[in-house]
This record gives structure tokens, C-alpha cells and sequence, in this order.
């Protein structure tokens, strides 16, 4: 007696695991449809409609960088009802877009879906794409405006600067000019000598003296 209950107590805990086991198998919790996870993870949802006449098929889903060919494959599972199903992969490159399709195989063969495409977002996408200005207004400027225009100290100091830079200017210009104005003295001056000595030189010829 005692070991028919025994008996009893394993079949009900072995048949419980295995109602446990099946209802987390068809209550797979999957997106609505393709995810893009973030910058390196995709999640590929697709469906069965028709295990073709037998209890179970193989799923899996193909994938590249271009369209028509599909150079990755993601692991194969077993599925025993229709429905939905998933597969999430990861290290994809950031910033690519690829392009995938389901594939089932039962006995008959493989068969597979359309093609589709997702897109993964670039490194920090998802955080900058839009600015966001934090904290709150304040009547008094601040940064670098208030320390330009409103520091008693600092806008004195510039203000000297520009005066000192403007009259140097001038000061440059001025000797410049100066310059200008002692070459051509000299200028006159040898000019007026030489003049003086030709006219000395026209008057001892014309009184031989």
C-alpha cells in the first residue's frame, strides 16, 4: 500500500514538472515584433503557421549586412505548436543595418520567411539625439557673459588692453610717418647742395673767376 502511494506522489510531482515545464514553453514571453535591443542586440521574432503534418520542426533565423545574403545563422530551436517565437542575438556592429528572414525545417525540408531588415542605432544614439537643458532659470547671467561684462575687475582690464593696442597703433603709424617726413628732408637737402654747387660752378665759368 505504502508503495502505491509512493508510486503516486512521483507520477503527480513528475507529471506537475512537466506541466510546468510545457506552460513556460508555450507561455515564451516574445516582443510583438522584431526588437532592436540597443546598438549590438537585435531580437528576431517570427511565427509558425503549419508544422506540415508533424509534431515538431526546428526554428531559426538568417541574417547579414546585405540584402539576399545571409551569412549568420542563430541557434535552432524546437517548437511543438504554432504560435510566436524568438531568438535574441547580440554583438552586432553598431551604426548597420541588417537584413534576416525566419527558416523552419520539418521533415520535409526547410522553408523560410520574407525578407526583412532592422537597423541598429550608432554608440550614445540613443542618449544624444536630443539635447536637454537641466536646472532652473536665474535672473542673473551667468557663465562666461557675467564674467566678460559683469565683473567690475575683468571688463576694466580689457577695455585698458584695447586702449593700449589702439594708441600703439598709432604710436606705429605715427613713425612711420615721421620717418617718411625725415627722408624726404634729406632728400631736399641734397637736392638743395646740389643745386647750390652748380650754380657756384655757372658763376666762377661765367666771371672766370
Amino acid at each position: 500500500m505504502k508503495t502505491k502511494i509512493k508510486k503516486i506522489i512521483l507520477a503527480s510531482i513528475t507529471i506537475g514538472l512537466i506541466i510546468s515545464i510545457g506552460g513556460k514553453a508555450i507561455a515564451q514571453t516574445c516582443p510583438e515584433r522584431t526588437t532592436v535591443n540597443g546598438p549590438t542586440s537585435i531580437t528576431f521574432v517570427g511565427g509558425v503557421a503549419d508544422l506540415g503534418g508533424d509534431t515538431q520542426a526546428s526554428v531559426w533565423f538568417e541574417y547579414g549586412t546585405s540584402s539576399g545574403n545571409y551569412t549568420f545563422k542563430t541557434e535552432k530551436k524546437i517548437v511543438t505548436q504554432l504560435g510566436k517565437y524568438c531568438i535574441t542575438v547580440t554583438n552586432l556592429q553598431p551604426c548597420t543595418t541588417y537584413y534576416y528572414r525566419a527558416a523552419m525545417e520539418n521533415r520535409a525540408g526547410p522553408s523560410y520567411g520574407a525578407e526583412l531588415s532592422k537597423t541598429t542605432p550608432c554608440f550614445g544614439s540613443e542618449s544624444t539625439s536630443s539635447g536637454k537643458v537641466l536646472g532652473i532659470a536665474t535672473k542673473e547671467t551667468t557663465g562666461i557673459i557675467k564674467t566678460l561684462f559683469s565683473d567690475y575687475l575683468l571688463f576694466p582690464l580689457l577695455s585698458a588692453s584695447f586702449l593700449v593696442f589702439a594708441f600703439r597703433s598709432h604710436i606705429i603709424k605715427w613713425e612711420e610717418w615721421l620717418d617718411k617726413r625725415k627722408q624726404e628732408y634729406q632728400k631736399y637737402k641734397s637736392e638743395k647742395l646740389l643745386r647750390m654747387k652748380i650754380l657756384q660752378i655757372k658763376f666762377k665759368e661765367k666771371f672766370k673767376i
